[in-house]
């Protein structure tokens, strides 16, 4: 079983620790499915629009905000989601791994209280974590305790749903690492 750790409860050393092990786990798999050394891959933090939204879909987008709530408690919506606030379910690259490893919920009264990662069109359940642990410690960060690992080509759909029917949109950033092949350039 996962869960959400708020960040001020693990000691910098931990979180240091945490990070790690999610790169680690990332670094693995791909070594893993494309039969390569782990010393030959890097991880590197994502830049959002470029790596997890279809260029098509980019315009505009300088960041990443899940949908507004629409008014209905218990709502589920994308997390990916462009200016348009269109659903996305973007693919993982052939040659990346997606690992997710923290959360941040920035918006003040959070109306958020669940987090969902999907394998899939939202068919296949990850991981689910409960925001709320959050809000009870009045607290804005925290720490998965299993990373959530995507492979190449898995397609990926993160959801949130709404506790609270306030119409607002609500800001939720995860941290995440995308494990790549380090890239060589010839001069």
């Amino acid at each position: 079983m996962s869960y959400v750790i708020p960040t001020s409860t693990i000691s910098l050393s931990e979180q240091m620790r945490m990070r790690k092990v999610a790169a680690d786990k990332g670094k693995a798999a791909l070594a893993n499915a494309l039969s390569r050394s782990m010393d030959s891959l890097i991880e590197r933090s994502p830049w959002y629009p470029v790596d997890f939204v279809p260029a098509a879909t980019r315009a505009g987008l300088g960041g990443w905000l899940s949908q507004p709530q629409a008014g209905a408690v218990g709502t589920a919506v994308s997390l990916l989601a462009d200016n348009a606030f269109a659903a996305l379910t973007p693919t993982v690259p052939n040659n990346n791994v997606w690992v997710f490893w923290g959360v941040h919920c920035l918006t003040l009264l959070d109306p958020v209280s669940r987090l969902n990662f999907f394998i899939g069109t939202g068919t296949i359940p990850k991981q689910q974590y409960d925001l709320e642990v959050l809000q009870s410690k009045l607290e804005t960060d925290g720490y998965f305790t299993q990373p959530m690992v995507y492979l190449p080509q898995d397609v990926v759909t993160i959801t949130i749903n709404f506790r609270v029917a306030t119409g607002v949109a609500a800001r939720i950033v995860l941290d995440a690492f995308v494990i790549e092949p380090e890239q060589v350039t010839q001069v």
